[in-house]
């Protein structure tokens, strides 16, 4: 959960006016980098290594977009056979290439199979921090 965090509201002192105030700058809020679409963002967390040669690995966390359309070459949220999966979407004439890593890692969907597109993986979250800086209440920060 995000927690919005309210500034206080910056006065003139004594009727002057602060010089800092004729230079603000806008607040950096992350969730207007993130969030395009509130009500169709997702987040999720990678669970295999089949996309670290697209630099998704185990355990990042990823921002997906439910109202986007797929186009070739984007990475996807697809639901498949009862599971879900994170691939990059490759369409073909007949059939759909939604590679991966490797061959093995590569699923092959043809046009009689059942699937459905989740959504597009806008961005990732890749966690930064070192096992021995993950203590305390920092035991959770993208808790990879």
């Amino acid at each position: 959960m995000l927690r919005i965090k309210k500034q206080a509201a910056k006065r003139d002192v004594l009727g002057f006016r602060l010089p800092m105030l004729t230079h603000e700058e806008p607040t950096l809020d992350i969730t207007d980098i993130t969030i395009v679409d509130p009500d169709n963002t997702y987040y999720m967390r990678m669970g295999s290594e089949a996309m670290t040669g697209y630099h998704i690995l185990e355990n990042h966390v990823l921002v997906i977009d439910r109202s986007l359309t797929p186009v070739t070459g984007c990475i996807v949220v697809f639901f498949h056979e009862g599971d879900f999966f994170v691939r990059e979407y490759c369409p073909d004439k007949d059939r759909l290439f939604l590679k991966g890593n490797t061959q093995t890692d590569t699923i092959i969907i043809e046009d009689q199979e059942k699937w459905e597109c989740w959504g597009v993986v806008m961005l990732t979250l890749n966690p930064l921090l070192q096992p021995q800086q993950r203590k305390g209440r920092y035991g959770r920060v993208c808790a990879c």
